[in-house]
This record gives C-alpha cells, sequence and structure tokens, in this order.
C-alpha cells in the first residue's frame, strides 16, 4: 500500500541522517555505514509486507539489528529504532492470525533477548538502565495491544460485513427460487382448470341427453377443483411466506402416469409409454419431464379437443427423450392463457443443456419432443 511505502520511506530518511548525515544526532552505531546502513535497510524493508505477512515483517526487522549486535556487540538506539519497531509490533497484534501471532511474539523476545545480551550499555546494576529498559518494552507491550484491539474490531466488522452478504445472497437465492416454484404450481394451476373446463363442457353435452351419465364429470370437476384450490393456496403462500418454505415433494418421472389417467378422466383419450430405469434420475431432471408433458397435454386439451394424445418417455445411452404427440381434433373456443408455454419448455430443457422440438404434424395435430442429455457415467 501507498502508506507503507511511504512509512518506510520515512524510516530510511532517519537511518539515512543517522547513519551518514547527522543531522539530528551524530552517528554513533558501531561499525561501517557501509555495510551497517544496508543491514539495518533490509530490516526496514521488510515491513513493508506488515499486513499481509506481519510476523515474517516484525521478525525480520529485529533480526537484522540483532544480527548487528551479535556482529559488533553493541547495541543502538534512537528514533530511527524505536518508530520501525513500534509499527511492526502494532501490526504484528493488528493482522496476524493467532498462531502466527505466537509464532511472532516469540520471535521478537528470542531475538531482543540476543540483542541485550549483545549490549554492554544495558545493565541491570543501573537503575537508570533498568527504568529505561522497563518503560522501552512497556511502549512496545502498548503498540502490541492497540495493534490487537484495531485488529479485533477490524475482523469483527469484517465477518459482520460477511454475515450481511451471506444473508443478502441467500436472499436473493430464496426469491429466485420462490419464483420458480410459484412458476411450477402456476403450471399445476393451469392444468386443473383445464380439466375442470373440459368436464363441465362434457356435462353439459350429456345433461340433457343422458342427465345420469354426468355424475362422472361433475366428480372429476369437483377433484381437479380441490386439487387446484390446494395448489393455489400453495402458490400464494410461496409469494407470502418470508421463511422457509415447507412444500410437498414436487413431481416427477412417476407422475407422468397420473397426469394422463387424469386426461382419460376427463373424456380425452390418451395412451402412455415408459421405459424403465428411469427411476435413478435426478429430481429436477423428473420435475422438468413432468412439467414438459404437463404443458403439452394441457395445450392439447386447450387447442384439440377430442384429440387422441400419446407420451413416451425413453431413454437412449446419452439422453431421456420425451415425446408428446396428439392427434387433430376439434378447435376449441379461446382460453385465456399468456402463452409462455412453449417458451417455458425450452427454458426448462436448457437448464439441462437440452433442447425442445415443437411442431405440427402431417396428420393435423401436434408434436412436442424434449430431449434432455444425460452426464456420463
Amino acid at each position: 500500500m501507498a502508506l507503507d511505502a511511504l512509512l518506510v520511506a520515512v524510516f530510511v530518511a532517519l537511518l539515512l541522517d543517522r547513519e551518514f548525515l547527522g543531522i539530528g544526532t551524530p552517528t554513533d552505531i558501531a561499525g561501517s555505514p557501509w555495510w551497517t546502513f544496508p543491514l539495518f535497510l533490509s530490516g526496514d524493508l521488510a515491513l513493508l509486507w506488515r499486513r499481509t505477512r506481519p510476523e515474517l515483517a516484525v521478525v525480520g526487522f529485529y533480526a537484522a539489528y540483532s544480527l548487528h549486535a551479535l556482529a559488533t556487540s553493541a547495541g543502538v538506539e534512537g528514533a530511527f529504532a524505536l518508530f520501525p519497531a513500534l509499527l511492526g509490533i502494532y501490526s504484528l497484534g493488528a493482522y496476524a492470525s493467532w498462531r502466527r501471532l505466537a509464532a511472532g511474539v516469540l520471535g521478537v523476545v528470542a531475538l531482543s533477548a540476543l540483542h541485550d545480551t549483545r549490549d554492554p550499555g544495558l545493565s541491570l546494576n543501573d537503575d537508570t538502565e533498568v527504568w529505561s529498559y522497563l518503560m522501552w518494552t512497556s511502549v512496545l507491550v502498548l503498540a502490541l495491544v492497540a495493534g490487537l484491539l484495531v485488529g479485533t474490531a477490524r475482523r469483527a466488522g469484517v465477518q459482520r460485513r460477511s454475515a450481511i452478504d451471506a444473508e443478502r445472497l441467500r436472499a436473493e437465492a430464496v426469491s429466485v427460487e420462490r419464483a420458480k416454484i410459484a412458476r411450477d404450481l402456476h403450471d399445476v394451476v393451469t392444468h386443473n382448470v383445464n380439466v375442470v373446463v373440459m368436464q363441465a363442457m362434457a356435462a353439459s353435452g350429456v345433461l340433457e341427453s343422458d342427465p345420469a351419465r354426468v355424475r362422472g364429470p361433475l366428480e372429476a370437476i369437483e377433484s381437479s377443483g380441490r386439487e387446484a384450490l390446494a395448489e393455489m393456496r400453495r402458490m400464494l403462500g410461496v409469494l407470502r411466506e418470508e421463511d422457509d418454505l415447507l412444500l410437498a415433494p414436487q413431481p416427477g418421472v412417476a407422475d407422468v402416469v397420473r397426469l394422463v389417467e387424469s386426461l382419460r378422466q376427463a373424456g380425452q383419450e390418451a395412451t402412455c409409454q415408459i421405459d424403465e430405469g428411469l427411476g435413478d434420475l435426478p429430481d429436477g431432471m423428473g420435475m422438468v419431464l413432468f412439467r414438459i408433458a404437463q404443458e403439452s397435454l394441457t395445450n392439447a386439451m386447450k387447442h384439440a379437443r377430442g384429440a387422441a394424445a400419446r407420451v413416451a418417455l425413453r431413454r437412449t445411452p446419452t439422453a431421456v427423450v420425451l415425446e408428446v404427440v396428439n392427434t387433430a381434433g376439434e378447435p376449441e373456443r379461446e382460453l385465456s392463457g399468456a402463452g409462455h408455454g412453449l417458451v417455458g419448455m425450452a427454458e426448462r430443457t436448457a437448464i439441462f443443456g437440452g433442447w425442445v422440438e415443437t411442431g405440427p404434424t402431417p396428420d393435423g395435430g401436434f408434436r412436442v419432443c424434449a430431449t434432455l442429455p444425460l452426464e456420463p457415467a
């Protein structure tokens, strides 16, 4: 960082003054400045890594002065050594993890002891020297405590921001998932409402000629209506609920048979052929296949009344193929709808890297073929 480079530049200027210029205090550093200056300079430069590797930075600084004491049997004093030492100790408390903090403190204590044993100016028999040593040690300890306080506050702030970001991402994920679930439930409700409409039309057709046959369509209307209401309640719960959602398991491949059976009950001819070995498909893929079959059959009821529908679900070595074909039927009077069914099919298959083919058949019917690739085993 620019601030660290500026601080090191100030320390180097103080060192230059002490070694060569003597503007502040004439040099009293033992040894030739031509080798002591590069040694102390290396200690100052180590502080450039005080944020990323604070334990190495402070140990590197103290190592330079300890090597000087070993080579000259003399210690050093002055601002050029005091300020960098304070910055290094502070950085150790502010930026080091607990493990690195312990390693750095042990390194500093060991190197300081080595330096002090080689410093002839330090005598335990001189009260002034002892008090000066204790005061200097206290200043270093205060710098370490200040670093610990700042570091603890900084880490707490980072954790708070991380928690806020995690909560925001969770909320976004929940919102996206709710939208998907609401769309799936919309498909279910649309299917059931169309079944109700078809049954009501069938009942009205036989009401006068054969009243006894009205009971079957009315029972189907009741069953489909109840299911539609239940699904509508779930959809409203998805849109309103702020906490975790408790929903019934999503439908899969096994429910396609039930879907075809509901068409038969509605008076529409429908057949279903499903290959064996589809039970191990991922849940998400099974749900996509069910929704595509549901949308295709719903469209058949809407736009080709009385047509025969055929559902085939087969597995190849590389993909699962769903084909829904309906023959030509009596054009139905207009039913309300958004018209996004085919777009939704394409979007669902794209999730698994698949594709969907749709179009009219030669006999005037309609064909939907969805292909979902299987991942290599």
